[in-house]
């Protein structure tokens, strides 16, 4: 019991940007996020995510919706301002090999619908205190 109260206190201080056109998917991803103890903020748009990225310097997470016009804009961003680990979201068409959306700074993809199980795996497995996670995650996935 303790242990999961501790665990929802360090989470507390990762932020998350939800970047997704859909309001719907996106409300429900970032209430189960909040829920899980995670500050997560919403953007619908480019200029809404860009603000977001601006004003959140301690951006833990962009989960980045690969179905939005300006996504590419939205991932370069975030990879050049902040240390964020970017996962993407994509459905029935692929948008890119994962091969270049890692060029782009995606480190992992999912398929929409997306399970939060899923998201919840990808967070924990990372690590996101831990950058060198995050490069070993990388190296795993292009060779996949």
């Amino acid at each position: 019991m303790l242990s999961d109260i501790e665990a929802k206190i360090k989470r507390s201080s990762l932020t998350v940007i939800i970047a997704d056109k859909h309001p719907i998917a996106r409300a429900a991803l970032a209430y189960l996020l909040t829920y899980d103890g995670y500050r997560v903020f919403q953007a619908d748009s480019f200029k809404a995510a860009v603000s977001q990225i601006n004003y959140n310097e301690d951006l833990a997470l962009l989960i980045a919706d690969l179905e939005m016009l300006e996504w590419r804009s939205i991932v370069r961003h975030a990879v050049k301002t902040t240390p964020a680990l970017v996962i993407g979201m994509e459905g029935n068409h692929s948008v890119s090999k994962m091969y270049d959306l890692h060029q782009r700074g995606i480190r992992l993809c999912l398929q929409k619908p997306i399970n939060y199980e899923d998201v919840r795996k990808a967070i924990s497995e990372i690590g996101l205190h831990d950058r060198a996670a995050k490069v070993q995650l990388a190296a795993r996935s292009s060779v996949a």
